[in-house]
């Protein structure tokens, strides 16, 4: 479950920040325990630990040139992650820009490399020359050779960068991201060994209930479910939220119901932030794939390819739920019903994957056939017969319109194979618990 703290916490770590601040922290660390181990060692192991040797002078040129080449190599990875994310916005949908400011690997390069700018700094400034008679000069040997150490680790970084950078930004990778992304959300906000969903909950009214408003406006990232049961538990009240993660809410409108409990402490259960997440809303989760569709079926694009991907990956999510059930939205504790929150359903999920992509693929016949395929296996995957004609639905659905804007005899006689197939499969009688069913992936 996702308490307020937990929220802004997990939206911390996915920063962009985060962890190149965290490394730099961690190497002005290291620099001072590298130095007071130097102090302590001294000269005595300079020569059987091949150490740098050097001067006074050559350590400050050494050193100063490190911290000035590597902070430009800095500077180069930070325009090229900014040109990469432009590209993404552009072609892929501004709202995939958090695939790539999650992704560890792209903030783990930059912080390595300002990791190593600050411990070059640190080290720089302990380098003394002999300021006085009987005054040694010191110079931290251990640090410089450890310096030189992280200077190579750095070019494997900014190497490693530029592929993962180039890798990033092809389509294919963007949309395992965020389908890795839906399958972890689907994940955490379904029952597991439920081949059914449950059925929504039809909260009773409540008598005398207070309406709780919303402190400001925002949309609702997640709703800490324990602390609300605990909540209405602790006052021996039902609460009902009248909103669900990923709404938008507005500031003094009523997004719960309670006959008792202190305001507060119910707004306090709810995280309301600025754009939505995939912390606990499975459908923005799908429509950031579906986005990637429709820009693709868009005349300035015109990529079917993209869109076909697109509803293997889809598909791929509804075979995920072969065993898995949606919630209700009704939370019990002790027996009594606390808690009522509104939840998407099966159709309203396979709604959002499907109808925004059929209606800007209509009038490309590849595309129609790849979904109903893809029906075809989600069809033979899942047994609960109220999700299979939620599926028979739309493959209906995309078999008619695709025929009304399709004139070739020989599109709309593949378009008819391809449906009748999915007839076929919808009419076998569902699998047990051996695993889905077989379905020949060509004619």
């Amino acid at each position: 479950m996702y308490s307020r703290l937990g929220t802004r916490l997990i939206d911390m770590l996915h920063s962009f920040w985060f962890l190149p601040s965290l490394m730099v922290l961690l190497s002005a660390l290291l620099a001072e325990g590298v130095i007071t181990l130097d102090e302590r060692l001294g000269y005595r192991t300079v020569d059987w630990l091949l150490l740098f040797r050097g001067s006074v002078e050559s350590a400050r040129a050494l050193l100063g040139g490190i911290a000035a080449s590597i902070f430009g190599v800095a500077s180069t990875v930070f325009s090229i992650t900014i040109a990469a994310l432009s590209v993404a916005s552009n072609q892929m949908g501004p709202r995939l820009m958090e695939s790539f400011t999650r992704d560890w690997r792209n903030s783990a390069s930059l912080g390595a490399l300002l990791a190593t700018v600050g411990y070059t700094f640190i080290i720089l400034r302990y380098v003394q020359e002999q300021s006085a008679p009987g005054v040694a000069g010191f110079v931290p040997h251990l640090g410089v050779t450890l310096a030189l150490l992280l200077t190579f680790i750095s070019l494997g970084v900014l190497i490693f960068f530029i592929h993962h950078v180039a890798t990033s930004i092809n389509v294919g990778y963007v949309i395992r991201l965020v389908h890795d992304d839906l399958i972890r959300t689907l994940e955490q906000q379904t029952i597991p060994g439920e081949c059914q969903d449950q059925l929504p909950a039809e909260p009773p009214p409540l008598v005398n209930a207070e309406g709780i408003v919303a402190p400001h406006s925002g949309y609702l990232q997640s709703a800490d479910v324990r602390q609300l049961v605990r909540l209405a538990q602790r006052h021996d009240t039902v609460i009902r939220l009248l909103v669900r993660p990923g709404d938008f809410v507005r500031k003094g409108v009523p997004v719960a119901l309670a006959t008792a409990g202190p305001p507060k402490e119910i707004t306090a259960a709810m995280t309301i932030g600025r754009a939505r997440t995939t912390n606990q809303d499975v459908e923005y989760a799908v429509r950031k794939l579906v986005e990637v569709a429709s820009r693709a079926l868009s005349p300035g694009l015109n990529d079917p390819y993209t869109a076909m991907a697109v509803l293997d990956h889809l598909g791929d999510a509804l075979c995920f739920l072969r065993d898995r059930g949606l919630s209700g939205g009704r939370h019990e504790c002790d027996g009594q019903v606390r808690l009522f929150i509104p939840v998407p359903d099966f159709q309203g999920l396979v709604g959002t994957m499907f109808d925004l992509i059929r209606q800007y693929g209509k009038t490309h016949p590849a595309v129609m056939i790849r979904m109903i395929d893809v029906l075809t296996q989600a069809c033979a995957c899942l047994t609960d017969p109220t999700r299979r004609d939620v599926l028979r639905l739309h493959a209906t659905l995309a078999r008619d319109e695709a025929l009304e804007n399709t004139w070739a005899p020989y599109d709309r006689d593949a378009i008819e194979r391809h449906y009748e197939r999915f007839v076929r499969t919808f009419e076998e009688r569902p699998g047990g618990s051996g695993g889905p069913r077989p379905v020949e992936q060509h004619q």
